[in-house]
């Protein structure tokens, strides 16, 4: 056991020695300019920005859909969450979840899907606060 105990040390000790040795990378000669972090910032915040007008552009059909057509997106939602208890039911059953966590879970679904209908606010997107940069 001494044995495999001081190879398995000296092993470690070559791993760690070779650690120090000197790397040496030749980047390859492009014709292209490099992007700086603050393009790509940029760059992302202009898809984000696009993002964020399509997801007006879908808040505002939300608003303009009537009553029925609501309900009808409403009871979509409603399937689902009765699908995903359907899951969790068979996650408790396998023992991968605790009942009581599967119990909780349901509750907060039944919650959101009725805090949705409440507010009529658009189903979809949850809106966060977002990050300044």
């Amino acid at each position: 056991m001494n044995k495999i105990k001081l190879c398995g040390l000296a092993l470690a000790g070559l791993i760690y020695l070779a650690g120090f040795g000197s790397i040496t990378v030749e980047a390859a000669e492009t014709n292209t300019e490099s992007a700086t972090l603050s393009e790509l910032n940029k760059d992302k915040n202009s898809k984000d920005a696009a993002f964020d007008q399509r997801v007006k552009k879908a808040e505002t059909a939300w608003q303009s859909l009537t009553k029925q057509q609501k309900e009808e997106i409403y009871a979509l939602l409603e399937a689902e969450m009765n699908d995903e208890a359907k899951l969790l039911d068979k996650m408790v059953e396998f023992q991968v979840l605790d009942k009581s966590d599967a119990e909780r879970f349901k509750a907060f679904k039944v919650q959101k899907l009725k805090n949705l209908r409440e507010s009529g606010e658009f189903p979809l997107m949850k809106k966060r606060p977002r990050k300044e940069q």
